[in-house]
């Protein structure tokens, strides 16, 4: 379990000292919750609409909701990166940069560009796509063949390359 480890490295990282770990995964947790709330509200929702029991069990968050969650949290930083170096700030995008290191620990390995590129030429072959025009047609696909492996920027990025190229 994901969530687990996340906690069993908190307590580790506490007893460290190492606060930079310390506060992300505290952040990773905090979303973590935030994702529980809501699912209890939509359950609650659901139940009160369809006139039953308003009463919600226990939620349990399953891996994929886990890695989905790390995955958002690794974009939100990455787009403060890029900002945060546009508008002169170093440090802040520096840190939010160290910020992504320690949540990728808890993510499957991303796919490179250049893992990528025969991947995708062979969906787009595969569904006969000819030019740019099926880039609309591709990237449903593309994104839930490779969800997880790689950022859907790079996937759409590496597939409008390839499409050029027809």
């Amino acid at each position: 379990m994901l969530k687990q480890r996340l906690q069993d490295d908190l307590k580790v990282a506490l007893r460290a000292g190492d606060r930079q770990r310390v506060e992300v995964i505290r952040m990773a947790l905090a979303a973590l919750q935030q994702v529980v709330q809501a699912e209890r509200k939509a359950r609650y929702d659901a139940a009160v609409a369809a006139g039953g029991a308003a009463a919600v069990g226990e939620i349990e968050l399953s891996d994929a909701m886990v890695q989905d969650t790390l995955t958002r949290e690794v974009k939100r930083r990455r787009e403060s990166a890029e900002l945060f170096r546009a508008g002169g700030r170093v440090d802040l995008a520096t840190q939010e940069e160290a910020e992504i290191v320690v949540l990728e620990a808890y993510l499957p390995r991303q796919l490179t560009a250049d893992e990528l590129r025969p991947l995708v030429a062979a969906v787009i072959a595969e569904l006969g796509a000819a030019g740019p025009g099926d880039t609309g047609r591709v990237m449903p696909r593309l994104m839930q063949q490779f969800k997880g492996q790689a950022e859907g920027r790079l996937i759409n990025q590496v597939a409008r390359e390839l499409l050029n190229r027809q």
